[in-house]
């Protein structure tokens, strides 16, 4: 089964927007969709680097946020990064 691990970086990103609690609401349909395909998000690919990511709309006092993952060698999601989508 596949896993859904977040980085320490992400963790980090969690903490400045207030908390796991804060952002559960965006974070639920993301962690389901995720689990189902996430070879389904959009990719960003250049020389350097390739990574897919997510947007949420406002949900309640959620502000529309930004994810940012990959999937590692075991299929498993690796959240790197989550911050307000401006």
């Amino acid at each position: 089964m596949r896993e859904i691990i977040a980085s320490e970086d992400f963790d980090r990103c969690v903490d400045e927007l207030g908390g796991y609690r804060a952002i559960d609401a965006a974070m639920e349909p993301l962690i389901e969709g995720l689990m189902r395909n996430p070879y389904g998000f959009e990719r960003f690919e250049h020389d350097f680097t390739s990574f897919r990511y997510a947007r949420t709309k406002r949900i309640g006092n959620v502000p529309p946020l930004y994810f940012v993952f990959r999937v590692d060698e075991d299929k498993n999601v690796v959240l790197e990064f989550v911050a307000e989508d401006l």
